[in-house]
């Protein structure tokens, strides 16, 4: 669902080159380090969302002038998480974090996300993904650079 680009400079791509048959493990521990921060923000927004006693969402009725909670059943945040990182057909190494699976009722979790994140005409938007991303942008590319020079400094022994 959510997707960020790093572009490495030159000096990063020397050093990969030089490690050779490693340069792959090396690079998806990278791609999870950065991705985990994204996660754990996005888990958090979630969290808040579902437990928001003001947002009552499709199931929640008025009832004089209150708005009573409608309960989850915790299948969305069970189902958040990241994949296993994995390179593209263009030699690049991702990762995904999102939604699989579906809930008790059969509905994809997935959609349940999108319907929460970007509203639909029955239920009020409550973006958050989008400003999980944003939020951390700056600690996840930090996390990859962290997690690089570990790597660098284990393997170059």
């Amino acid at each position: 669902m959510a997707r960020m680009t790093v572009n490495v400079n030159k000096k990063i791509t020397e050093k990969l080159s030089s490690l050779g048959s490693n340069t792959d493990k090396i690079c998806k521990k990278v791609v999870m380090a950065g991705a985990s921060p994204i996660a754990d923000e996005i888990r958090r927004n979630l969290e808040a969302n579902l437990k928001d006693p003001t947002y009552a969402g499709l199931g929640g009725v008025a009832d004089y002038g209150r708005v009573k909670q409608a309960s989850y059943t915790g299948d969305l945040l069970k189902s958040f998480g990241i994949a296993p990182p994995d390179v593209d057909k263009n030699g690049c190494i991702n990762t995904m974090v999102g939604f699989s699976g579906y809930d008790r009722k059969g509905v994809p979790n997935a959609l349940k996300a999108r319907a929460m994140e970007s509203g639909t005409s029955r239920l009020k938007k409550r973006p958050f993904v989008r400003p999980a991303v944003n939020k951390t942008r700056a600690k996840s590319k930090k996390a990859m650079e962290d997690k690089f020079q570990e790597e660098i400094k284990i393997h170059a022994l």
